[in-house]
């Protein structure tokens, strides 16, 4: 699958516009460059810092993401909101 796609030319300059892709518990989102803070991608799902954001990998494993933490959108990374676990 491809991580990154080039946009019809939209920009005045001539360039082509990149935009790479992630997943957000099933929801996909764009941003224009190649790294996103933890920050920014709670910011763009809504998701609050105090509930947390794990990166799930191909293999199953999973990452605890903080908001300073630097993600790279390739391969196309999927996340999604921490669970939260209650005793009961």
């Amino acid at each position: 699958m491809s991580t990154q796609t080039e946009h019809a030319d939209t920009r005045t300059d001539g360039k082509r516009h990149q935009t790479w892709f992630f997943d957000v518990d099933g929801t996909t989102y764009e941003h224009d460059r190649p790294k996103i803070t933890g920050a920014q991608i709670m910011e763009l799902a809504g998701i609050d810092p105090a509930d947390g954001l794990v990166q799930c990998f191909e293999d199953g494993s999973q990452q605890t993401v903080r908001p300073e933490d630097v993600v790279h959108l390739v391969p196309r990374p999927r996340f999604r909101k921490r669970p939260r676990f209650k005793r009961g």
